[in-house]
């Protein structure tokens, strides 16, 4: 039995990736301490997690995906400790702690998200699970989705856009690279990995992904700094482009509503209706409701 067939699966993973988290530094220095604090930081380890499922709906063993998955939590991290900083979106609070910059200073938090960065290439490149041909093409197809025509310019355009009016299209590519690119990694590196990466799981990755920054957008509006465990109606404050500022929170359910169906009829078209992926992924589309 994997742990994908066990109550409280989601649980079960988020604590086998903490556990591989904790286990990357040894040596303690200011750097290092400042990458524990970020890193042990509550999450849900959304990343992670669908790696694993897709990796076993595609019969991988989880320790093939074990690398994957913590490079992309410390990818993701990294990209959260910069996005916080005064220079960016200039929060205090993430994850219901204080940012890391606030924790200990700014100098701190861009040498830990610098050291971040290599740190997921060289879990990667380290795994003794994994074929060399297939670490290299999982890091450069890492490596593509968070530089600069990807994640990188997806923040570029969030901090451009605060000066200029936006359409809607505009904002969608924005989401697209900012957060969906590393959610879509996730989900298609799996894939790749399987040789089995066709149009449905392309129609899943960009959905989710997608919609994924949608959904946080209308969070951030509606929910309260306590439930989030960060600053709330920020994007309005600081004269972000989210979409539902941009074309209104009907407009946006729309959107998102668009990108559930599609999900689902992939999820149903690769037989996959009964595999825990599928009610993953409604609850993923669900944290708004």
């Amino acid at each position: 039995m994997t742990i994908l067939n066990e109550q409280n699966f989601e649980a079960k993973l988020q604590d086998r990736v903490n556990k591989k988290l904790n286990s990357l530094i040894s040596s303690s220095n200011q750097i290092n301490e400042s990458i524990i604090y970020a890193l042990s930081n509550p999450g849900k380890r959304v990343r992670p997690t669908l790696i694993y499922l897709v990796g076993d709906a595609l019969n991988i063993a989880m320790e093939s995906l074990d690398a994957l998955a913590v490079a992309t939590e410390v990818v993701h991290t990294y990209s959260l400790v910069h996005d916080d900083l005064p220079c960016m979106d200039d929060d205090d609070l993430r994850r219901g702690k204080p940012t890391l910059h606030k924790k200990y200073s700014e100098s701190t938090a861009v040498l830990a998200g610098d050291a971040m960065q290599s740190m997921a290439i060289q879990v990667i490149l380290e795994d003794k699970n994994i074929p060399d041909d297939i670490k290299v093409q999982m890091t450069k197809f890492l490596m593509e989705t968070i530089g600069h025509e990807g994640m990188i310019q997806g923040q570029a355009l969030d901090i451009q856009f605060e000066e200029q009016e936006v359409s809607k299209d505009q904002i969608i590519h924005m989401n697209h690279l900012k957060t969906g690119l590393l959610l879509e990694f996730c989900i298609l590196a799996p894939a790749q990995m399987a040789d089995k990466r066709n149009e449905h799981w392309e129609n899943i990755a960009n959905s989710v992904g997608v919609s994924f920054q949608l959904i946080d957008d209308l969070l951030d509006l509606e929910e309260s700094e306590e439930n989030l465990g960060k600053a709330t109606n920020k994007d309005l404050g600081k004269n972000k482009k989210s979409a539902p500022l941009v074309i209104g929170t009907s407009e946006t359910l729309i959107e998102i509503k668009k990108y559930e169906a599609i999900t689902m009829e992939s999820i149903m078209k690769l037989g996959l209706n009964n595999h825990p992926i599928s009610n993953y992924l409604k609850d993923l589309f669900s944290r708004r409701k």
